[in-house]
């Protein structure tokens, strides 16, 4: 259930960015990478970073578990020829919109169609450094922890039982 919850979880807050963040004109990619040329910035990729799955209890048979799944939004924008305040502010504002798009979406929080049952923690990075740096000026990263619970359960074995295998009998006591 896990990869394809995960992924559920990714096309869900793909599609709240691609209606609530105004910014980026619809330029939401569920892709660690893509290609995006200076025309297609500003934009956002949406990918899963990392699950931690811990047992919370259970049997041998069945067994709970906690999951915690990193999902990133990552923004990137035109920099060429920009003012660093002015880009920061720019990525201060992209990346308070997308917050509050994910941290607000019931969709993803409330029933029906409930997908997680919480958000532990986001972290924001923003790619603020002129040229001494890997991280290019005109990027930010959103990591959204979030959470929910999960159970497994170990089939039983199989039991073949034919027709001319048993048989049941009533006779009077």
């Amino acid at each position: 259930m896990s990869a394809e919850h995960r992924a559920a979880v990714r096309d869900k807050v793909a599609d709240i960015l691609t209606a609530r963040v105004p910014a980026v004109a619809g330029r939401v990619h569920r892709a660690r990478t893509w290609s995006l040329p200076d025309s297609e910035l500003p934009a956002l990729l949406v990918y899963g970073w990392q699950e931690t799955r811990k047992r919370t209890g259970g049997t041998a048979y069945r067994s709970f578990y906690a999951v915690s799944f990193v999902l990133a939004v990552e923004v990137r924008l035109d920099a060429r020829s920009r003012d660093g305040a002015a880009l920061e502010d720019e990525l201060e504002a992209i990346t308070g919109t997308v917050t509050d798009a994910v941290l607000t979406a019931a969709e993803l929080l409330l029933p029906p169609d409930r997908l997680i049952e919480r958000v532990d923690e986001v972290k924001t990075t923003l790619g603020i450094d002129t040229k001494s740096s890997e991280v290019a000026i005109g990027s930010a990263l959103v990591a959204f922890e979030m959470a929910w619970t999960e159970a497994t359960e170990v089939p039983g074995p199989a039991v073949d039982c034919g027709a001319d295998a048993t048989s049941l009998r009533l006779r009077p006591a």
